[in-house]
C-alpha cells in the first residue's frame, strides 16, 4: 500500500520535470517520406557488429548518425575513425551509459566532457558539430540547461521500438515495427542500438549467447528495413538535414 502511495506521489512529479527526445522533433524541418537512422551505444567489436553495420550503410550509399560512449570509444578507436570517412556523423552519448536521473548535476557534466574527450581522442580533431543524445532518451529541467551551456544540439528520434529490450527472436518483429511506424508518421528518425551499454557490474554479456546483449542482428534489421523501405518510394536522409553541417 505505501508502495502504491510513493508511486502516485512520485509519477506526477518526474512526468513534470522530465524531458524526452521523442518531443523535440519539431524542431527539425525534415522533408516527407525521409528517413535518417540514428545508432546509441557504440562502437561494438563483438561479433563486428559496427563494422558490419557501416558495411550495410556503405552499400546503399546511406550515411546516419552515431551516438558514442567514450568507453566504447577508447576500445575501438578504429571504428570511429571509420565513422567519420565514410561521412557518418557522430555524436556524443556520454561517456558511461548511466540513467540520467541517477546523477547529480556534476557527474552529469563530467559524463558529457569525457564522453566528448574520448571521441576528440579518437578522431585527432574536437568534436564538431556537438550533437547529444541522453541515455534512454530521458533528462530534466537542469541536465538540458547543461547540455545548452555545453554547447550541445539535442538530436530527437521518433521512430523507437525500444530494440535494446529485444533479442535476436524478434528481429522480424522489430522491421515490422519499425516499418509501420514509418509509414504512419510519413518518415522520422529511427533509433536503434549497436551496442548495449549499461549492464550490472560483472555481467558476462556473452551469456545467454542470444541475449539481449547481443545486438549482432542489428546490421540484418536495418538491410532489411532499407530494401522494404526503398521499394515502397523512402529517401534515406542525410544528418545534415538535422545538423545543418
Amino acid at each position: 500500500m505505501k508502495y502504491l502511495i510513493w508511486i502516485q506521489l512520485f509519477l506526477p512529479l518526474f512526468f513534470l520535470t522530465c524531458r524526452s527526445i521523442t518531443h523535440i522533433g519539431a524542431e527539425f524541418d525534415m522533408p516527407p517520406s525521409t528517413v535518417i537512422f540514428s545508432f546509441d551505444d557504440g562502437p561494438n567489436a563483438r561479433d563486428d557488429t559496427t563494422a558490419r553495420l557501416l558495411d550495410v550503410l556503405y552499400k546503399y550509399h546511406i550515411t546516419a548518425l552515431f551516438f558514442l560512449l567514450g568507453e566504447n570509444v577508447e576500445r575501438n578507436p578504429g571504428l570511429v575513425r571509420r565513422m567519420h570517412t565514410e561521412g557518418h556523423c557522430i555524436g556524443n552519448h556520454g561517456y558511461a551509459d548511466k540513467l540520467n536521473n541517477n546523477m547529480g548535476d556534476a557527474e552529469f557534466r563530467d559524463n558529457i566532457a569525457r564522453g566528448e574527450a574520448a571521441i576528440t581522442a579518437a578522431l585527432g580533431y574536437e568534436l564538431y558539430p556537438r550533437l547529444y543524445r541522453p541515455h534512454g532518451g530521458l533528462y530534466n529541467i537542469e541536465q538540458e540547461k547543461i547540455i545548452i551551456e555545453a554547447g550541445y544540439t539535442l538530436i530527437p528520434a521518433n521512430i523507437r521500438i525500444y530494440d535494446a529490450t529485444m533479442t535476436r527472436a524478434n528481429k522480424k518483429k522489430a522491421v515490422r515495427q519499425i516499418i509501420r511506424k514509418i509509414q504512419r508518421q510519413g518518415g522520422g528518425i529511427v533509433l536503434l542500438h549497436d551496442m548495449m551499454g549499461f549492464f550490472p557490474p560483472g555481467k558476462d554479456q556473452t551469456k545467454p549467447p542470444n541475449g539481449i546483449y547481443d545486438r549482432s542482428w542489428i546490421p540484418e534489421v536495418v538491410e532489411e528495413i532499407i530494401l522494404t523501405l526503398s521499394d515502397k518510394g523512402y529517401i534515406f536522409g542525410s544528418p545534415a538535414i538535422l545538423t545543418g553541417f
